[in-house]
């Protein structure tokens, strides 16, 4: 299931930034249960992501759609793509309390671990 909602026009949001190289920094973001937050997500490797949000059933979803369509690089509500070098923006209103992943859900990085958790508590 879903971390909650993808916001279509994001208007003066609070700026959550997190960056990935292998790994990401910071490992770990908290956000209050119903909160509205862009998610600013840098990619600082060399080479391009499709970072997913969602829970573990979702992930696991959508690492099923990417064995099966490798090179497929389209965005959905949760996830968006993020070639090198460059910042994307995921505007998402967090409707669940519980534990969230952020991770690239491209099918030759699926189990290298570089996760950020997302903690949504009431």
């Amino acid at each position: 299931m879903a971390a909650g909602t993808a916001l279509r026009n994001p208007v003066d949001l609070p700026i959550l930034a997190a960056s990935f190289y292998n790994s990401w920094t910071p490992a770990r973001l908290e956000i209050p249960h119903q909160h509205s937050v862009r998610l600013s997500l840098t990619n600082l490797s060399d080479d391009w992501h499709l970072f997913a949000l969602g829970d573990d059933t979702a992930l696991r979803d959508q690492d099923l759609i990417h064995k099966l369509m490798p090179d497929l690089r389209k965005d959905y509500p949760n996830t968006r793509l993020s070639e090198p070098g460059t910042t994307v923006t995921l505007p998402w209103r967090f409707d669940r309390a519980g534990t969230f992943s952020l991770r690239c859900v491209r099918a030759a990085h699926q189990g290298d671990g570089a996760v950020l958790s997302i903690q949504v508590h009431e």
